[in-house]
């Protein structure tokens, strides 16, 4: 492994927060690495191959994997989850899911491939397309990503909301969207504003905070879509009653298809999406837990990357 990105999930485990993935765990499953060994001969790889990793090994066996849908396999195992975490000096990982850096893409840049995969997949669900208005809640690594995707689907109107104006600057530069710092400013009354009244045709909530639901509802179009990405720590109070009375579609959207994450794969090699600004200095792995206290204390912090073999 030379390239392990910090998400935002890592830090609920870090906390003890997570569904899923509790101590003892390693973390870590947005990476790159390079070939230092092979199981057996053949194969369309070779030791010394540079590759990111898409860390999902569906069974290709249930209902779900056979109807085309392997990321909602029950069976499937994830870092964290049945399959180790990235957060290591070596990872055993089958050919399948290795997919090879363009000469030019740093491993820091393979090791965001992962989490551009997840906005490719949930711009998708959410259906967007040219010319539509689209609202992202939450300005964090995901929720840029999430508009920056959308800028490459060529929406009209972008709105990206934060609380840290440290995130919003850094969406506001890569994708030109209209930012609303949330802590200072309603964000339906502006999204309403930007929208001439009529509201998104596409919610995206990349937030796990308490009022994010209630201000997609609110910003959301009559029949438009509301796309919830995060999980969130503990149960939320919502007034459903809007996405009744306008025939809201909620839909969640979970990881990614095989074809979202090539699809990430060449986006991050055409530099068609240039993740470098959203990068911080790579660390190496003995100052993981120091990386980890960082992201906790500093909200300026962009994404942090571990570098196992440094």
């Amino acid at each position: 492994m030379r390239a392990v990105g910090i998400c935002g999930s890592d830090r609920h485990a870090f906390r003890g927060v997570h569904p899923f993935r509790h101590p003892p765990v390693v973390l870590g499953h947005e990476g790159a690495g390079r070939i230092v060994a092979q199981a057996g001969p053949g194969g369309r790889l070779r030791k010394g191959d540079r590759v990111a990793i898409m860390p999902v090994l569906s069974c290709w066996e249930c209902c779900h994997c056979e109807g085309g849908l392997p990321h909602l396999c029950e069976r499937k195992r994830v870092p964290g989850m049945g399959w180790q975490g990235m957060l290591a000096e070596y990872l055993v990982a089958p050919e399948r899911v290795l997919f090879p850096l363009a000469p030019e893409i740093s491993y820091g840049e393979g090791a965001m491939i992962e989490p551009v995969a997840v906005a490719w997949h949930t711009i998708g669900i959410g259906g967007v397309s040219h010319g539509q208005s689209l609202a992202v809640l939450g300005a964090g690594s995901i929720g840029t990503l999430v508009a920056c995707v959308g800028r490459l689907h060529h929406v009209g109107t972008l709105l990206v909301s934060d609380v840290k104006d440290a995130n919003l600057r850094t969406a506001r530069d890569l994708t030109r969207a209209h930012t609303c710092n949330t802590s200072r400013t309603d964000v339906v009354s502006e999204g309403m504003e930007l929208t001439c009244g009529t509201g998104f045709d596409t919610v995206v909530i990349a937030s796990g905070h308490d009022s994010c639901m209630n201000e997609a509802l609110a910003l959301c179009r009559p029949r438009g879509t509301i796309v919830v990405l995060p999980m969130f720590e503990r149960p939320l109070a919502v007034n459903l009653n809007p996405a009744v009375l306008r025939e809201v579609v909620i839909r969640g959207s979970t990881i990614y298809l095989p074809s979202d994450f090539r699809a990430a794969v060449d986006l991050i090699a055409r530099r068609e999406l240039d993740v470098r600004p959203l990068l911080e200095d790579v660390v190496p792995l003995d100052r993981t837990q120091a990386a980890f206290e960082l992201l906790e204390s500093d909200a300026s912090v962009g994404k942090m990357v571990i570098d196992p073999a440094g």
